[in-house]
């Protein structure tokens, strides 16, 4: 019997165990009136609630699931909190629509509590209201109403205040530079990661009260570039700006520390302008030198790239400055890519080293020389000069060659026996003497023109003859 009566206990527990009703979705969403409050109010909710349905009815005559209402909010780890509880106006909830106040004076037994008490970030939460036994308003989660009925809100934080419905999504903003140590008028770029990306709007970057600038937010990213932050240490933020208040949440990114030195090296002009970064140096121009963050109170050596001159030498004071207050350009500067080199190396930054400071020199002027001259100059006399007479002179000088030694020879002139004098004519064997080249040339024309005379008539008689014998040539009878 003792055994039959313990079975029957599991049998029953088994029966009620299975007889729990699960626990359910939102069966529906409530309307909560006004629509905007404070986290830190006292009281979260006062105005009025509208329920779209009923609450389950009692299986006995003294108890019930519909003539009290909990207010819950889900935290963010989906946890429940009830906040306000007791609201009994206008029970019981039977008919197919309540409206429901939710001021204390209308609700004698209410309980509650502020949401700043079970709300700690931003974000979109939760709120459900559900029917509860009339003797037990914070019933264990299996003593709920036959299929948990319950109907559900949404509100959305921000700061302090909420606002019904999922309404604006909470941003968040994040700010880098790089370089984050950066040299008086080097620029600078500020890079604001914006989350969630859809999130459309506009990010400014502030130094303090000072605006740097701002850049529209594209795929979650905005940047800005500027070369206008002072010497100095500077916390820089971003802050976001939604384009669409409604969609989502203002936002400012924590500060990030630019700090801005003077550069490590310059090169000012005699006029003390610092010039750019590798500047074009002309030859005999005088500029000064700086170079910074060196070992204190060091002997430095310079001399210039591909240039044999000489140039002093400076010593870096005790914060590791050293200055050359005068170096010229040598005359003789190579054209191109130059540079300034100093011994011993400069430390700098960890993540470099300074030896030297680039500059270039232009090309010479056009109108300069081109340099050493030609072996064999254009103005040079040439080893044949133009007026030695060749060796067949145009004009033959032969005759007067000759002549010359005999003055008036009896050989020329007028007179083939002497002519006016004993000693010459008054010309010499040239002119128009027969031994001159002029009458041999004659003479040999002559020759060669009678031989060609003889052989052209000896061929034509011979081809007369030939044509009369073979019928090749005829004449006619004579004429009476």
């Amino acid at each position: 019997m003792a055994a039959c009566a313990v079975l029957a206990l599991g049998v029953v527990a088994l029966v009620a165990s299975q007889a729990q009703p699960a626990r359910a979705d939102s069966v529906g969403e409530f309307t909560l009136t006004p629509g905007s409050g404070k986290l830190t109010d006292p009281q979260p909710f006062s105005g009025s609630l509208e329920i779209p349905g009923k609450c389950p009815d009692g299986g006995e005559p003294d108890f019930n699931w519909n003539s009290v209402l909990t207010m819950i909010v889900v935290k963010a780890d989906g946890t429940e909190a009830r906040v306000q509880e007791g609201i009994t106006d206008q029970a019981p909830y039977t008919e197919a629509t309540s409206t429901v106040s939710l001021a204390a004076a209308d609700n004698p037994d209410v309980v509650f509590q502020s949401l700043s008490s079970v709300i700690t970030g931003d974000g979109t939460y939760e709120l459900r209201v559900r029917c509860v036994d009339n003797f037990s308003w914070s019933p264990a989660p299996d003593a709920v109403a036959p299929g948990d009925p319950y109907w559900s809100q949404k509100i959305t934080v921000t700061g302090d205040d909420w606002v019904v419905g999922e309404g604006a999504k909470a941003t968040n903003a994040a700010l880098i530079a790089s370089p984050p140590n950066a040299e008086h008028d080097q620029e600078v770029t500020l890079t604001a990661t914006i989350t969630p990306a859809e999130a459309a709007g506009t990010v400014t970057f502030l130094d303090g009260g000072t605006t740097l600038g701002e850049a529209p937010v594209a795929d979650g990213k905005a940047e800005f570039k500027t070369t206008t932050l002072p010497l100095g240490v500077h916390d820089v933020v971003a802050r976001f700006t939604p384009t669409d208040a409604t969609k989502f949440v203002p936002s400012e990114s924590e500060p990030f520390t630019v700090r801005v030195r003077p550069a490590q090296f310059e090169m000012l002009d005699d006029s003390g302008k610092r010039l750019p970064g590798t500047p074009e140096l002309q030859r005999g121009q005088t500029v000064k030198l700086i170079i910074r963050r060196c070992e204190p109170n060091t002997a430095f050596t310079l001399a210039m790239d591909r240039n044999d001159g000489t140039f002093p030498g400076a010593t870096s004071d005790a914060d590791g400055t050293v200055t050359w207050p005068e170096l010229t350009v040598p005359d003789d500067a190579v054209e191109g890519i130059s540079a300034w080199k100093i011994s011993p190396v400069c430390p700098g930054d960890a993540e470099s080293n300074l030896d030297a400071v680039p500059f270039t020199v232009p090309a010479p002027p056009s109108g300069s020389p081109s340099g050493d001259p030609s072996d064999d100059p254009s103005g040079d006399p040439s080893d044949d000069p133009s007026g030695e007479p060749s060796d067949d002179p145009s004009g033959d000088t032969s005759g007067t060659t000759s002549g010359s030694t005999g003055g008036d020879s009896t050989t020329g002139g007028d007179s083939t026996t002497g002519g006016d004098s004993a000693s010459g004519g008054t010309s010499t064997s040239g002119g128009a003497s027969p031994s001159g080249g002029l009458a041999s040339t004659g003479s040999q024309i002559a020759l060669f023109s009678g031989i060609g005379a003889v052989v052209l008539t000896g061929a034509g008689i011979a081809f007369v003859r030939y044509g009369r014998r073979n019928g090749l040539l005829t004449f006619g009878e004579p004429r009476s």
